[in-house]
């Protein structure tokens, strides 16, 4: 969850990576039906809304239609805004932050929700710039996955949890392809 929506699974053991090694472009999912255009040519993609980039976008677009609200205080230079500044201004008990966040969290879930849907993963595995808010962010996902996953009367349900290495988390995981951990 950074610049865009990145993802990638392991089947087997393998990476997958699709008949023409560009399988799991997970954030050209459509989930907003001729929505927000994106630079793969589609509209409505997951990472027009649920990227870091999208939600900096958002908080920015908040900030100039409603100067009184506390994201002001929280980053006075609208040109440095980044996914933080929203979570930040939340905490602090503001309403249009806390709108700006539960918006991209509904944005974040849905298109988690149709992955888990699809695959039914034992982990879903979140790195990348929004990833930093850890628990915070699991525990206002968690409400919309419990009610939106196919299998939430399952015993075993899929895992949503922080990247160990976070924002790194891609980078390392790029790295990795390739090293022998025997």
């Amino acid at each position: 969850l950074g610049t865009g929506v990145g993802g990638g699974a392991f089947l087997n053991g393998e990476i997958y990576a699709g008949y023409n090694y560009a399988g799991l472009e997970v954030g050209h999912i459509v989930i907003e039906k001729d929505g927000r255009q994106c630079n793969c040519g589609r509209k409505g993609c997951f990472e027009r809304y649920a990227s870091a980039s999208a939600l900096a976008r958002d908080t920015r677009a908040a900030m100039e239609k409603h100067p009184e609200s506390a994201l002001w205080k929280v980053c006075p230079d609208i040109s440095r805004v980044n996914a933080k500044t929203a979570f930040d201004a939340m905490e602090m008990g503001d309403k249009i932050a806390k709108e700006v966040v539960d918006t991209y969290i509904e944005y974040l879930s849905c298109g988690l929700v149709n992955l888990i849907n699809i695959f039914q993963p034992e982990v879903v595995c979140l790195g990348g710039g929004v990833s930093n808010e850890r628990q915070y962010l699991l525990d206002l996902l968690q409400p919309h996955i419990d009610r939106e996953d196919f299998a939430r009367n399952a015993r075993e349900r899929t895992k949503i949890v922080i990247a160990k290495f976070r924002n790194d988390a891609g980078i390392i995981g790029a790295a990795m392809v390739g090293v022998n951990n025997d």
